[in-house]
């Protein structure tokens, strides 16, 4: 699909920004969590020339999908990346799957998306669909000069210009890998909460983000996993998380929403 899947002047704006010395923040998945976001937001204390970028996963699971979007879209100093569940979204308004939609809304998260838009169940859906025409914006990867941001990360077995949509929005395996899949950028991925990398025979953090003990050719981790839970059950400390790739700083929100933790 050739680079159709990035945004080149979105890149510019954020490597311009780092050449000037300004933080450029990258946040974890959202999932929906509109006031841990904006309690986030608060602790980056962000000033003129500063830049958030997303790595997806915006929507579902959360109460305030809707206002998540809401605030993606109309601030000129925070972007985001495609997630999966911007994907799945999409397909499960645009499809004829039944399947699908009811997978969407009943298994992972969208009828909390549907119930955060303003007005009844008809006027949801309409709402719904036409937030597609904004997420249809979003590129699946960002490439700067020392850093890869992507929402799921690579495979490890494919060289990094072969990789499909569906590998950089779902596979699970960058943190497994036994070398640098980029050696002068660091890669920097959500999709896989750091509380679940024991599934995958990986040690959790106690704290903070996931850093992969491979490095880059400069020294740096080879890899960042930075979907710290927002929504994992309570027991596990969900919290969104940040980290500057000016300087390395991380901060994080613990969440504040109470929800029904058993969306998926």
């Amino acid at each position: 699909m050739g680079d159709t899947h990035r945004d080149a002047e979105l890149e510019a704006r954020l490597q311009g920004a780092l050449d000037d010395g300004r933080a450029v923040w990258v946040v974890g998945d959202i999932h929906g969590c509109r006031q841990t976001f904006e309690a986030l937001l608060d602790k980056l204390d962000l000033t003129d020339g500063d830049f958030v970028l997303c790595v997806g996963d915006l929507v579902d699971r959360g109460p305030d999908s809707h206002g998540v979007l809401t605030i993606v879209h109309d601030r000129d100093d925070i972007n985001s990346l495609l997630g999966n569940h911007e994907l799945i979204m999409t397909d499960a308004l645009r499809g004829n799957s039944t399947n699908l939609t009811t997978f969407w809304q009943d298994r992972i998260g969208g009828g909390q998306t549907l119930a955060s838009m303003p007005g009844d169940a008809e006027q949801q859906r309409k709402r719904a669909i036409e937030w597609l025409e904004f997420t249809d914006t979003l590129p699946t990867e960002v490439i700067l000069d020392r850093f890869r941001i992507v929402h799921a990360g690579y495979k490890t077995h494919i060289p990094l210009e072969e990789q499909t949509d569906g590998d950089r929005l779902k596979s699970r395996t960058v943190f497994l890998a036994d070398r640098p899949l980029d050696d002068r950028r660091q890669i920097i991925a959500g999709h896989t909460p750091v509380q679940k990398l024991g599934t995958f025979g990986i040690e959790p953090p106690v704290d903070g983000i996931w850093t992969s003990a491979v490095e880059t050719a400069d020294g740096r981790s080879a890899a960042l996993l930075i979907d710290t839970g927002v929504v994992v059950e309570r027991s596990l400390r969900p919290r969104l998380s940040a980290v500057d790739l000016q300087t390395g700083r991380i901060e994080e929100a613990e969440r504040i929403e109470t929800f029904n933790e058993d969306t998926g």
